[in-house]
């Protein structure tokens, strides 16, 4: 009758053990095709388009949501830089309570429009370079014959060594997205946190800057130059940079391994049709709405919170343009690192980080927003 196993070893080609081999090699390029298809593809402006409608969008969806705890959470990192020194001491409960009765419901939004315009700025920019970004370094990425000899005789199989270059290429890419980014729309952001720091009531005669960002722009420049704009600018390009290695660089990484692991498990799974020697059509491997949401959660609560120190004190910083030199706390950022560990010991580089923990659930949205708008965009 012959041996029970032969269907699964040949197929009315005669060429099943080819097909085994040719099974074999793939297997490895489709555990990281979603990155590598990024990574190889040269830049494409129809493609950058979308990519930066996609961004845009999901970055101003993110902000508007989540702006009321993170107008909190300003309050209560720089309310000690405050005149009036009315938040240095208060909890988040307490902060939004004052603001409410103070400022009325809508100043939770307040400094949410240039706040909108930077973000959807930021993430289209960031989302945009990031892959022209990886696209231009894949050539640099690539192993010398040396390299490569040395890579095989380590044991690790050519899958291994491409999913390492292609998770260093994402963590690499992300932060050259955002330093970028960050150079480029940098004053938006220091408006945006002098708007925040606005304390006044609702009607605009009480506040220090009624016209909003036009009033920021134009104080600011006429005291100390288009460089007033820039406060914090050396510390805040440091800490984009591995914010943005961690949180963009972070959750593509982070995908291509659940990726990877779901590839195997399908891989490992053989159904009766592959046993009589029947061929499989398998569907391809995605993420679900959950899983997204879930990769882009941890890396933005890891991310901010490692990052947290420095965004305090680039924005210490932002506080200080405007005033003279003999007012000002800080000379520069090594010394407010200074002054803060001394005088406020670590928790004043931590000020306000419990509502920046609930406001990362806004970095997961904007994460996984720009995968839907990007699919949503023909």
């Amino acid at each position: 009758m012959g041996n029970p196993s032969l269907p699964k070893e040949t197929t009315k080609d005669g060429n099943n053990n080819n097909n085994n081999n040719n099974n074999n090699n793939t297997k490895d390029q489709d555990l990281s095709s979603s990155l590598k298809r990024r990574a190889t593809v040269a830049f494409n402006p129809t493609v950058a388009l979308k990519e930066a409608i996609a961004g845009a969008a999901a970055g101003a969806l993110a902000k508007t949501a989540v702006a009321p705890i993170e107008r909190v959470k300003l309050l209560m990192q720089l309310g000690r830089e405050l005149s009036s020194n009315s938040y240095a001491n208060d909890n988040a409960w307490q902060v939004a309570r004052k603001v409410y009765n103070e400022q009325g419901m809508l100043a939770f939004w307040r400094g949410n429009t240039p706040n909108v315009i930077r973000q959807a700025g930021t993430a289209s920019i960031n989302f945009m370079l990031m892959d022209w970004y990886k696209g231009a370094m894949t050539p640099m990425l690539r192993y010398t014959t040396l390299q490569e000899r040395a890579a095989a005789e380590s044991g690790r199989t050519l899958g291994q060594r491409k999913r390492g270059r292609s998770l260093l290429s994402s963590f690499i890419s992300g932060g050259l997205a955002g330093g970028t980014t960050t150079t480029i729309l940098y004053p938006v952001e220091f408006m945006r946190t002098r708007l925040a720091m606005d304390i006044g009531g609702p009607r605009p005669e009480t506040r220090l800057y009624p016209r909003g960002m036009r009033d920021v722009f134009l104080q600011t420049y006429r005291l100390d130059g288009i460089r007033g704009l820039y406060q914090g600018y050396g510390v805040a390009l440091g800490g984009v940079v591995l914010y943005r290695a961690l949180h963009l660089g972070g959750y593509d990484a982070l995908k291509s391994e659940v990726l990877r692991y779901k590839q195997d498990s399908s891989d490992s799974y053989t159904t009766p049709n592959e046993v009589i020697g029947q061929q499989r059509e398998d569907p391809p491997v995605v993420l679900s709405f959950g899983e997204r949401f879930a990769a882009a959660q941890t890396v933005s609560i890891v991310a901010g919170t490692m990052c947290y120190p420095i965004d305090s004190v680039r924005r210490r910083l932002m506080m200080q343009a405007g005033k003279s030199i003999d007012v000002k706390l800080y000379r520069n950022s090594l010394d407010c690192f200074r002054i803060v560990w001394k005088t406020e010991g670590m928790r004043g580089f931590f000020l306000g980080i419990g509502p920046n923990i609930v406001r990362s659930f806004g970095g997961a949205i904007l994460l996984v927003a720009y995968d839907s708008f990007k699919d949503m965009i023909p």
